[in-house]
């Protein structure tokens, strides 16, 4: 791998670290709140609202590549 690559890897590792932090740090708040049955409903919680985030964020990319593919075809 090229050392452009190498960056871009890092990158998106330094990236996921905080949202890794974020989600123990939501369960462990949960945990101190209510104990294990708290932790599972918020990990029940924020995988769902995890699973919208990508199945809206997935509609609207295929919107777009509808869309692009639209106006390819109009400036041919």
């Amino acid at each position: 791998m090229s050392r452009l690559e190498w960056m871009a890897v890092g990158l998106m590792l330094a990236l996921l670290l905080p949202f890794v932090t974020a989600f123990f740090l939501y369960l462990r708040t949960a945990y101190r709140k209510g104990g294990w049955k708290e932790v599972k409903v918020s990990f029940i919680i924020s995988v769902v609202a995890l699973v919208a985030f990508y199945v809206t964020r997935l509609a609207q990319n295929s919107e777009l590549q509808l869309l692009k593919h639209g106006v390819d075809r109009l400036t041919r």
